[in-house]
């Protein structure tokens, strides 16, 4: 039985057309493109997650019974008073939050952290090879 996915398969550029080149060569730019913006947004992620493990280590340590800027959206935040510095909301995707330890959400941002390192890594691999 034949396999219905193929590998990419040489192509032999002295039987192509001009046009025929011209076309691959903004098909690979534009792969090349995609894959750089992959690469950046897993950045930002990568930073997000380690930024909240500081901040995460910061309210554990200092915040009890402090004031603070509650974010509602990205941009509205609203004043608060923290209660219980070891408590914390996870959003887990999809807009889901869950309770949390602090210490527990440390561990959690860590592991999506080293996750996406994981992907970032691949991709720069692919775009290398695409690069060649």
């Amino acid at each position: 039985m034949a396999s219905a996915a193929k590998g990419p398969q040489d192509v032999d550029i002295t039987k192509v057309t001009p046009q025929q080149l011209i076309q691959l060569s903004k098909a690979f730019e534009s792969e090349i493109d995609t894959l750089t913006t992959s690469y950046q947004q897993l950045s930002t992620a990568v930073k997000k997650f380690n930024d909240s493990k500081v901040v995460l280590g910061y309210l554990k340590e200092k915040a009890n019974d402090k004031d603070i800027m509650v974010p509602l959206t990205s941009s509205l935040y609203v004043p608060g008073r923290m209660e219980d510095n070891n408590r914390v909301l996870v959003e887990v995707g999809a807009g889901y939050f869950i309770e949390e330890s602090a210490g527990k959400a440390q561990d959690y941002c860590d592991r999506k952290a080293k996750m996406i390192s994981e992907s970032l890594q691949k991709v720069a691999e692919i775009i290398q090879v695409k690069k060649l």
